[in-house]
């Protein structure tokens, strides 16, 4: 181990708002654009470096940023800071209440005006933040704990006739670990902190009109004014699980349900945070003898904090979508939808024309593969970093929990963070035995998404693998 390889990091934060009256992503079904802000949104990085490497991790209060948006912020974030774009990761909070970003539908020329400026202020910003935390960039320690927090429920409910819903299945899997990671200066003094979850950020629901961070932003309040130090926030495997208290359906409770979560989780995460140590520990046993015999511990000093490992790896693969339906049915399929959407134009519903806009642009798409002709792709893009024996990974999905449990149990280090929505946002990423249940994850979303053709099973055992791999690749790099 070189005795002079010392943690540098720095952290930053700017506020990426977009105008109101921009519409939100995440509810199709939304009738409103935005009308006010319950809470500004942040994008907030941070940047780790030894003499050798740098990375930069920026957290984002936004639904998701996908390709091409996000691989070209990523290049000029490498650029800006003198680092590989694979060593950048971008993870997006998944808050319903977010900004639209272009190529998702505006439906209007002043919408298509507005997110078009707001994409490029996006970009802008996003660089900005990570020059600024670069910038800040000084000597420092690092720790690792897990809080465990009861915020998220399984959300694939069964129905008596089989069939699966988005509701409450108390008996399915849930990765409930609330993963902190602490950066003091060699001090001890605070920097930065990480805190991960997974549950969907749907607390506020389609009726909401407010710009928001969802439960994330009183969970970040709660953590940063205890430890007095910015808190970024990574969601993690959330592609089957929700908040306890479901989607907000409007009125004033589904606000005291976004504070009651952001408390449930910026609590543990502050108990967690708490209790790791970066710069001292106790030491041996001494006898102190008074009335009784007391046995004490003193504090002393950790080693200095040296690095005795630091990487990161990427890894991208092309793996195989379904097949498109034959001609005949995807034009029946297309029929179809054009006419839902010319009956939900006739009706008063917006939210039931964007529903029905949004399916006839899905069945353009799949018109359009039909007409290329070639078999469908899409590229996974996985992510990882070690800092000694934290392990990080992440992936360009909405993973389901079972995915990041099955990582965390056989990683070969000793503290784990399973991240999805990072680096872009293909669509859910479910099991093998989720295509045999079916539900909206599986049959779906991938309508939503835009992708002419579902998933396949081998997806999910990809994930596992590739995520292990390259934990494996970096646990085996010694000095």
């Amino acid at each position: 181990m070189n005795p002079k390889r010392i943690l540098q990091a720095g952290v930053g934060r700017v506020v990426i708002t977009p105008p109101v009256g921009i519409r939100m992503m995440g509810y199709t079904v939304q009738e409103c654009v935005s009308e006010s802000v319950e809470r500004e949104l942040t994008a907030t990085a941070l940047v780790l470096s030894d003499e050798a490497t740098k990375v930069a991790m920026i957290a984002c209060d936004i639904l998701f940023i996908q390709s091409p948006h996000v691989d070209r912020i990523r290049e000029r974030i490498g650029e800006a800071i003198g680092i590989p774009a694979e060593h950048v990761l971008i993870n997006a909070s998944h808050t319903h209440l977010g900004p639209m970003l272009p190529g998702w539908q505006a439906d209007t020329p002043r919408q298509d005006e507005l997110q078009r400026r707001y994409l490029a202020t996006l970009e802008d910003s996003l660089v900005g933040v990570a020059t600024m935390a670069d910038s800040r960039r000084q000597p420092a320690r690092i720790g690792a704990g897990t809080g465990h927090a009861q915020i998220g429920i399984n959300r694939r409910e069964r129905l008596p006739d089989g069939g699966i819903v988005i509701g409450d299945n108390p008996d399915g899997p849930v990765d409930h670990d609330v993963g902190v990671i602490r950066i003091d200066d060699l001090s001890g003094r605070p920097i930065a902190n990480v805190m991960t979850t997974a549950a969907h950020t749907i607390v506020l629901g389609p009726r909401t009109s407010q710009l928001s961070p969802d439960y994330v932003g009183p969970a970040r309040e709660i953590v940063e004014s205890a430890t007095g130090a910015l808190s970024l926030f990574f969601q993690g495997a959330a592609g089957n699980v929700s908040p306890r208290c479901g989607i907000g359906s409007g009125g004033t409770e589904q606000f005291d349900d976004l504070r009651r979560i952001g408390t449930m989780l910026g609590g543990e995460v502050v108990k967690t945070w708490a209790e790791i140590r970066t710069h001292n520990q106790h030491g041996p046993r001494r006898i102190v003898q008074s009335v009784a015999a007391i046995s004490l511990r003193d504090y002393e000093a950790l080693p200095e904090a040296c690095l005795e490992h630091f990487g990161v790896a990427t890894r991208r693969l092309t793996l195989p979508m379904a097949s498109p339906p034959d001609r005949q049915a995807a034009e029946a399929n297309l029929d179809r939808y054009r006419k839902q959407l010319d009956e939900s134009r006739a009706g008063d519903s917006v939210g039931a024309v964007h529903v029905a806009q949004r399916l006839v642009y899905w069945a353009e798409s799949v018109m359009r593969t039909i007409d290329v002709g070639e078999p469908v792709t899409h590229e996974l893009v996985c992510w990882a970093l070690r800092i000694n024996d934290i392990g990080i990974v992440a992936v360009n999905g909405e993973p389901f929990a079972e995915l990041a449990l099955e990582v965390k149990r056989r990683s070969p280090l000793a503290k784990n963070f399973f991240l999805g929505y990072s680096n872009g946002c293909l669509g859910y990423l479910p099991t093998p035995e989720a295509f045999d249940e079916g539900g909206m994850e599986v049959h779906e979303s991938y309508q939503n998404y835009l992708l002419p053709t579902p998933f396949t099973r081998e997806w999910g055992p990809a994930v596992v693998e590739n995520c292990l791999e390259l934990l494996e690749e970096l646990e085996s790099l010694s000095e």
